[in-house]
């Protein structure tokens, strides 16, 4: 039985003697002439309004420490999410206003449905599909940066730094038998995507510093920013590659450098150019980095860090917002991305992240980012 099922009876029940209590004062001191008509609307505005005072969501003066999943319905009654479970710092609470809307697609892009969203901020890819016979014209940015209402959009362009895509433009099909000495091996979870020793200068040619490097088409197209993925990439390495991993003294702080460089080479070209990181929250420690960031996003904060749709643990719930409020702290945007199908779930997230001052994004629980989801801004 949910905690709503038992307190919503008492409240109703306090709330319909409070309404007797008053009828029976009113009753008594009804001004003289008052007509029986008015007083009946009197009473009835009454009930109405109490009734629906008592139907509001109650405060709740449970333990608000941990990202606690929502209650499983009966079945045949309606799903409900269960009540937000985590503590906001005290100076999120006042910028909860402040976070924009943003949405993230990386596939299939549809120019026109993606300048009707309503989204303040998108992240998409360069192309529609990824190839380069549909990559994105200066004009067609353009577009995505009115919202309908003529009010300013941000769109930033995905730029994976960590692994290199066989489907880009950059790639040379012959690596497939002769790898370069910076490729490694195939991700086994993303095909086509293959690890990289970052730090080497001829990978970083791939990234910018010619007109044909991935970061200086992004300018050249006239994006607000870049979207930076596998910058956690490092994981990986020391999983895998260990002895690569372990020929550098400090293959995080290759991994701050990199992104250092790429954020001091776009704001040369362009002052108010985004820089914002997804993942990889652990660099977030790193003042430095902060610095050169303009925002961080995260995916799976509540649910699917060990699989999907599953709720994650306290611990590492407290340990990523611990580290994203430190960009927080320093005035920078915080995004968040949530995989989810399951509604309960899509709305015990929104109530989980939404007092943290975050910016929510609920996309399909598929991960194949190919479409914009409108539907989840009013979970």
């Amino acid at each position: 039985m949910s905690i709503a099922t038992v307190i919503l009876p008492v409240v109703l029940a306090a709330a319909l003697i409070g309404v007797l209590r008053y009828l029976a004062r009113r009753v008594r001191s009804a001004a003289p002439g008052e007509s029986e008509t008015s007083l009946l609307a009197t009473v009835l505005a009454t009930i109405v309004a109490t009734l629906q005072s008592a139907n509001q969501p109650q405060s709740s003066s449970m333990d608000q420490s941990s990202p606690a999943a929502p209650s499983q319905p009966r079945e045949g009654s309606p799903r409900r999410a269960s009540a937000p479970t985590v503590d906001a710092p005290a100076s999120s609470a006042a910028h909860v206003e402040d976070a924009p809307t943003w949405g993230y697609q990386l596939q299939n892009l549809d120019l026109a449905r993606a300048a009707a969203s309503p989204f303040d901020i998108i992240v998409i890819d360069t192309t529609k599909d990824g190839s380069d016979d549909t990559v994105l014209t200066p004009s067609d940015v353009a577009r995505l940066k009115r919202k309908p209402d003529g009010s300013p959009r941000q769109v930033l362009a995905y730029l994976s730094i960590g692994e290199a895509e066989s489907y880009r433009s950059y790639w040379n099909t012959a690596w497939k038998r002769a790898k370069p000495e910076w490729l490694l091996g195939e991700n086994p979870d993303w095909k086509e995507n293959y690890a990289v020793c970052f730090w080497h200068p001829d990978w970083q040619r791939v990234m910018c510093g010619a007109p044909d490097a991935r970061l200086d088409r992004i300018l050249a197209a006239g994006f607000d920013g870049v979207y930076l993925d596998k910058c956690d990439v490092y994981d990986d390495l020391e999983r895998r590659y260990k002895s690569t991993a372990a020929s550098r003294p400090d293959i995080e702080g290759d991994m701050v450098e990199l992104i250092a460089k790429l954020s001091r080479y776009a704001k040369a070209r362009d002052p108010d150019f985004l820089i914002v990181m997804q993942n990889a929250e652990d660099l977030l420690e790193r003042p430095d980095l902060r610095a050169i960031l303009d925002g961080v996003a995260k995916e799976e904060l509540v649910y699917g860090a060990d699989q999907p749709e599953k709720l994650n643990s306290t611990d590492d719930f407290r340990q990523c917002c611990r580290l994203l409020d430190l960009m927080r702290g320093d005035g920078k945007l915080v995004l968040v991305v949530e995989y989810l199908g399951d509604l309960g779930k899509i709305r015990h997230a929104v109530q989980a992240v939404s007092p943290l001052g975050y910016a929510l994004y609920i996309s399909a629980k598929n991960r194949k980012l190919d479409r914009l989801e409108f539907d989840t801004l009013l979970a």
